[in-house]
């Protein structure tokens, strides 16, 4: 299976205008007009399946009109010569989980730590719910999400992409006494259910409701027919305690070739780089 296949949707599409940004279709592919300092490039979030001819004389046509200096894209497969690697914008390995094995398989296939936090967070009565998308849900997560970002020192988008996120995917948070302590943004598409964003809180830390939320999300996923859960990343060297906490539930990795880019214009790309370059040194 392909992981992100998502970010192909027209849902996620619908999301992208709603953030101001204009998008097109090339051979079915979504294309994103993205911000660069006064100018822009264009993204196709894991796509395309190939790179031809013909697709980059698209990507072309669209450059030339909307001043775009580069084409970055996602591929299956490793392009041929010719291409730029680029830093990943998706995650390239994630943790895939099968959903079409029984529940007693999926516990079976857990690491016995994993199995031992679910069974604590039921006999500590934490209560997981499927959540309406209205205010005080989505200020219940975000503060989950916020106090993990600052824990962990993750950076945050806006407060009000999450929220326009949320319009097009579904939202679990795991109660402990009534009281929020762990919540997850999961989208929902094709035979996939993927983990997006996350959080939780260092109170209450004991009960282990993070574990319980993924077991019932896992469960809810498998019932409405998803073949797979992509937890959206595995990288032990960038994210171990995380990348261990989802590799704590099986599954197997599975690694796509990154982020490349395609310049349309060499002079302005280079400047660009390295004006990246000496920002990031």
């Amino acid at each position: 299976m392909q992981s992100g296949q998502f970010l192909q949707s027209d849902e996620w599409e619908k999301f992208q205008q709603l953030l101001g940004r204009k998008t097109f279709r090339i051979n079915g592919n979504l294309i994103i007009k993205m911000p660069l300092f006064k100018i822009s490039y264009l993204y196709c979030p894991k796509g395309p399946d190939e790179i031809t001819e013909k697709f980059l004389e698209e990507a072309k046509k669209i450059a030339k009109k909307e001043y775009a200096v580069f084409l970055r894209f996602e591929p299956d497969k490793k392009p041929s010569a010719g291409f730029i690697k680029a830093h990943d914008v998706q995650p390239a390995c994630t943790q895939i989980l099968d959903l079409t094995s029984t529940e007693d398989d999926l516990l079976a296939g857990m690491k016995q730590k994993t199995r031992y936090n679910i069974r604590l967070a039921e006999k500590n009565n934490v209560k997981v719910e499927r959540c309406e998308k209205n205010n005080l849900k989505f200020e219940e997560f975000y503060r989950l999400l916020k106090e993990t970002g600052e824990r962990q020192g993750i950076k945050l988008f806006s407060k009000v992409r999450y929220k326009k996120l949320l319009a097009f995917n579904d939202l679990f948070i795991a109660y402990y006494n009534s009281e929020p302590i762990a919540g997850a943004i999961i989208n929902f598409y094709q035979d996939t259910a993927t983990y997006l964003h996350g959080g939780s809180s260092a109170e209450h830390k004991k009960v282990m409701a993070p574990s319980l939320l993924h077991w019932e999300i896992i469960k809810y996923a498998k019932n409405n027919e998803m073949e797979y859960y992509d937890w959206w990343g595995a990288d032990e060297k960038k994210w171990p305690g995380i990348t261990r906490f989802k590799k704590g539930f099986g599954g197997n990795e599975i690694c796509a070739p990154g982020t490349f880019d395609f310049p349309f214009n060499q002079l302005i790309y280079k400047t660009y780089k390295y004006i990246k370059a000496r920002g990031e040194g």
